[in-house]
């Protein structure tokens, strides 16, 4: 289905703010917004409302509208929605899996491991993100998917951080073959062990990524 202008200029915006094109602090505004994706301002003022509701967008009265700053606290709010959602979708995700899903999981790890970005042409972790999209599609549980790709904004933008910083991503690599591992061995103790610590390994990287970057977060 072909995506209405209103989403195009959504997605492109808040691919760069994830992405760190447009950095914490930046003033954003509708006729910006619109220069930058050569729309008019309908859309634009739209993406602002929908990103401001995902918390990647701060509307300050009577000053403006800028890229959110990371709430370190916000985050591990996030992470414990996620964990939970994350463990509540196990037994659908073993009852569900497939042998072709497992395929298009170990080719998306493949890229991961060999990637380049030259080749790819996209970040890697887009293709990290289309890793556990397959995952939650499997489970069938669509809200809890939906809640996980636009709810985890600071969550996510850490993840983004570090992996900028390639600074876990080749742990993340062998807990992907190690989920594959346990679907395919109906390991569900083995799969718990591991999605626990694969989705709270950022948090090992934190402080440094604070001290590299510390006006990318809230101060507290």
């Amino acid at each position: 289905m072909e995506k209405s202008l209103n989403e195009e200029t959504y997605e492109k915006l808040k691919y760069d703010i994830m992405n760190f094109k447009l950095l914490p602090g930046d003033s954003i505004s509708a006729q910006k917004i619109a220069l930058r994706y050569d729309v008019s301002r309908t859309p634009a003022r739209e993406a602002i409302v929908n990103l401001e509701k995902e918390g990647l967008l701060k509307i300050i009265p009577q000053s403006g509208t800028y890229v959110a700053c990371i709430n370190c606290k916000r985050s591990e709010q996030e992470w414990f929605v996620r964990k939970s959602l994350e463990i509540g979708m196990v037994d659908a995700i073993f009852e569900n899996a497939s042998d072709d899903m497992l395929d298009k999981m170990t080719q998306l790890n493949n890229r991961l491991i060999n990637y380049k970005e030259e080749v790819e042409n996209i970040p890697r972790i887009e293709i990290d993100n289309e890793f556990h999209k397959l995952i939650y599609e499997c489970s069938g549980e669509k809200l809890a998917m939906n809640i996980i790709q636009t709810q985890m904004s600071h969550y996510n933008r850490i993840r983004y951080l570090a992996e900028l910083n390639k600074s876990i991503s080749v742990k993340t690599n062998d807990e992907h073959e190690m989920l594959i591992e346990a679907i395919k061995n109906k390991d569900k103790r083995m799969y718990l062990r591991v999605i626990k610590a694969h989705i709270s390994r950022i948090f090992n990287e934190l402080d440094k990524l604070k001290g590299i970057y510390p006006e990318y977060f809230e101060k507290n």
